[in-house]
């Protein structure tokens, strides 16, 4: 049975994340939330029976929720050798490095992950270790082996696919072995040097029929779209996410191909969106500042480089119509690094025009409900499982308190305490990395 406890903040955000509760409380019986009340109305004796801990002038929140990572690539500062790492290292050192990142992300505050892609027998045996209770993590949600053509994106990943039987069989199979939800690859991608990130690689009526059999097997399919093709297909076969969106046009000389009309066809569909901003601008960043080698680019897109204001003006046209966005920062991909899912929040505000509670909300409430999970996690909320994070400072004011995470709390147990891990892992301080002018 999880310790009955008691956590006190300065700030405690209310269910909906949209502002805070001055000096509340929230109490935790048997791993879910029981009561959030103000600390002078505390029962009398409640240190008897539970274990008080006063965190002091920090942020209480719902646990991040990140809606895109892959726990077992590199995740590191060179794109090069990330790629390299994903093509050529062993099983044993796959499984090894995840177990190692989802400690990592856990300790950062983020307290659900969604990974969309990886080897099934990698990723499936860690979710069952921390389902176990084996190794520590967050509650993880898995797609296992994406879906792909043959040669298609990220085929080392796993499960490949051509024709409309075959993507059905695959989703059917992946279901078999495990898998929460369906990742599919309706266009090529950078990190595959034999996939177009600029042409669609199933047509329309493929990507319904796999729609049509994640629904009957009662699992959400997400897909990875950078052209604007993709991005087309996906919309009208019913796809439930939208993964990055990027809507680059099919010819090498030309920008983006954006439709205005699917945009506006998605939010009307209640289709969501990953736009994966976090890691993009943290490259950015890091790599403005001399830090970091620059991206290699993918033969496709060399011909007409694509600025990221030019996306960025997309996406807050897809959200104004209605287009509701998740968190994911798509971790393990160059510097897209596992104590980093603030950066999602970050972005939001930066480059889309979010408030800093928006982002906020976008990174708990909003993602739960976009992973089906509202019942589970994702607020500060009376019956929901008590995960999660406190902050210095107060990210309502500046965004970037995100990183500073000191206390962590998963599924009632405390696994972080003012800044120190209760839990063996060889985690990086989070605190304020980078500095965007």
């Amino acid at each position: 049975m999880t310790q009955n406890a008691v956590y006190k903040a300065s700030r405690v955000a209310n269910e909906q994340v949209t502002a805070w509760l001055s000096d509340h409380a929230v109490i935790v019986e048997d791993g879910l939330i029981a009561d959030v009340l103000p600390q002078s109305a505390l029962p009398g004796g409640i240190g008897d029976t539970h274990e008080v801990h006063d965190l002091g002038d920090v942020s209480l929140l719902p646990g991040l929720i990140e809606a895109h990572a892959h726990m077992h690539t590199a995740a590191g500062p060179d794109p090069l050798y990330t790629q390299f790492s994903a093509f050529n290292d062993s099983k044993e050192f796959f499984i090894a490095r995840a177990v190692d990142h989802i400690r990592t992300t856990l300790l950062s505050g983020v307290t659900t992950v969604r990974d969309l892609g990886g080897p099934t027998d990698v990723v499936f045996p860690v979710r069952d270790a921390v389902r176990a209770g084996v190794i520590p993590g967050p509650r993880l949600q898995l797609a296992g082996a994406p879906i792909t053509t043959t040669a298609g994106h990220c085929w080392f990943f796993g499960s490949e696919a051509d024709t409309a039987d075959e993507v059905v069989r695959a989703v059917r199979e992946q279901v078999k072995l495990g898998a929460d939800v369906i990742k599919i690859m309706s266009t090529g991608g950078m990190f595959t040097p034999t996939a177009n990130p600029r042409s669609a690689q199933y047509p329309v009526e493929t990507l319904r029929a796999a729609v049509v059999e994640a629904e009957r097997l009662n699992v959400q399919i997400v897909s990875h779209c950078l052209a604007a093709e993709g991005v087309r297909n996906c919309v009208e076969a019913g796809i439930h996410c939208l993964i990055h969106a990027r809507w680059h046009d099919s010819d090498f000389s030309k920008k983006l191909d954006y439709d205005p009309d699917v945009a506006q066809m998605a939010a009307d569909k209640g289709i969501w969106a990953d736009p994966t901003t976090g890691h993009i601008m943290i490259g950015d960043v890091r790599i403005a500042a001399g830090d970091v080698p620059p991206r290699i680019p993918h033969w496709a897109v060399t011909a007409t480089t694509v600025p990221e204001e030019e996306h960025d003006a997309v996406l807050r046209d897809m959200r104004e119509r209605g287009v509701r966005f998740v968190t994911g920062l798509d971790m393990g991909m160059a510097h897209g690094e596992f104590d980093m899912s603030a950066a999602n929040a970050w972005s939001f505000v930066d480059l889309l025009g979010f408030t800093n509670w928006e982002a906020m909300a976008a990174s708990t409430v909003d993602t739960a409900e976009s992973l089906r999970l509202s019942a589970e996690t994702g607020a500060i909320k009376s019956g929901l499982s008590a995960d999660l994070m406190a902050v210095s400072g107060d990210p309502a004011n500046d965004i970037q308190d995100l990183f500073k995470c000191t206390d962590v709390v998963m599924a009632g147990k405390l696994v972080k305490r003012d800044g120190r891990a209760l839990v063996s892992c060889a985690v990086r301080s989070c605190e304020r990395p980078l500095a965007r002018s």
